[in-house]
């Protein structure tokens, strides 16, 4: 697609984008009626989607504020969807360095119009499968400097990549990032989770298939990073008892979240 049609798809209101669709869910304003349309299709069918929707970004504002209040000032986030919504430029200290990335070049190009004003952010297309697009390019170097002392972000995205994608992304960012590097990540522990066969259809229909596992498989998949704040469920993240009714999601109750270091 040419530059000039990418930027003109930012606002087509004819076609739904994800990345709106999930900043609709979120409360945000940065959606048309398609997207809000298509969203109450698919909370028809997964009407728990928005507790977990909203619990994904609680934790992001959480793990990022901890490790802001650390001092870390570089952030790299994968998969970061519209940055809206208390994402993590709205959340940290004043002179904070971000870069997001999508693989969707539509959030990319809506996303980018959002934060064009903004001179410490940058957004890119990036497959979270393969982080080194970004790591090898010459953007952390011009956004960073020297400094590989960063925080990674994989919120909500662990789900949507095969457990061979996620042990070459964590190889990948371990071997680029300096010591006391950080990364926040959450993911659904499979071993609690019964989800109905036709809500996977859904995702797969969507051509985002998702994959299940375990709490235990994702921490021997995270290796090489460290301990740190290991996986424990959104409501002790959050310091919120679970209600009623994300204790009933087969999503919202069962997400693990962990801020790990190198």
């Amino acid at each position: 697609m040419e530059d000039n049609e990418r930027i003109a798809s930012i606002a087509d209101a004819s076609k739904p984008n994800a990345g709106r669709i999930y900043d609709f869910v979120l409360g945000g304003n940065h959606n048309f009626e398609v997207d809000r349309v298509t969203a109450q299709q698919i909370l028809r069918m997964i009407p728990d989607y928005p507790q977990m929707a909203r619990l994904v970004r609680w934790f992001l504002g959480e793990a990022v504020r901890r490790v802001a209040e650390e001092g870390y000032r570089n952030f790299v986030d994968f998969a970061s969807g519209l940055p809206t919504v208390d994402h993590i430029h709205q959340v940290t200290p004043p002179g904070t360095r971000v870069i997001y990335s999508d693989v969707d070049p539509v959030t990319v190009a809506y996303g980018q119009e959002i934060i064009k004003e903004l001179p410490n952010v940058r957004y890119v297309v990036c497959d979270a499968a393969k982080p080194e697009s970004i790591l090898a390019s010459p953007l952390p170097g011009q956004l960073f400097g020297r400094d590989r002392r960063v925080v990674f972000g994989l919120n909500g995205v662990a789900f949507f990549l095969r457990d061979d994608q996620i042990a070459h992304t964590m190889k990948t960012l371990y071997e680029w990032a300096e010591k006391g590097s950080r990364l926040y990540i959450c993911d659904s522990d499979q071993e609690a989770t019964r989800v109905p066969r036709e809500q996977m259809e859904i995702w797969e229909r969507m051509g985002q298939p998702f994959y299940f596992r375990s709490t235990r498989r994702l921490q021997e998949l995270v290796a090489p990073w460290g301990v740190g704040q290991g996986f424990k469920p959104m409501g002790e993240w959050l310091g919120v008892s679970m209600r009623p009714e994300d204790k009933k999601s087969p999503y919202a109750d069962n997400l693990r979240g962990a801020i790990l270091e190198k």
